[in-house]
């Protein structure tokens, strides 16, 4: 029984781990207006995102090892540029879409 309830507390355990991975990934925050002005819209997570209507500027924030790419079509095609340290960039861009790899 002892054994049954340690593999119950290791697997909460890193059930818990996997549900706040997540919060503390990098983020990458685009900017509608010029100078990293004007809207925002904050990428995180997993996958491919659009930056469309964001080109006024990025600021990249790597946690946990996360690294990025951008892409400069939709649809993470095309030319792209690694991300794998703080950015921060407040001019205009050419990137249409964001692939956060996890």
């Amino acid at each position: 029984m002892a054994n049954s309830n340690a593999a119950a507390f290791v697997l909460a355990l890193l059930c818990a781990a996997f549900v706040v991975g997540p919060a503390s990934a990098s983020t990458l925050t685009a900017f509608s207006g010029p100078a990293c002005a004007g809207r925002t819209k904050d990428v995180n997570g997993c996958g491919c995102f659009s930056l469309a209507g964001y080109s006024g500027g990025f600021h990249f924030v790597f946690t946990q090892g996360q690294r990025a790419m951008l892409y400069a079509d939709a649809g993470c095609h095309g030319y792209s540029e690694l991300l794998h340290r703080e950015t921060r960039r407040c001019g205009h861009h050419l990137f249409k879409s964001i692939r956060m790899i996890c």
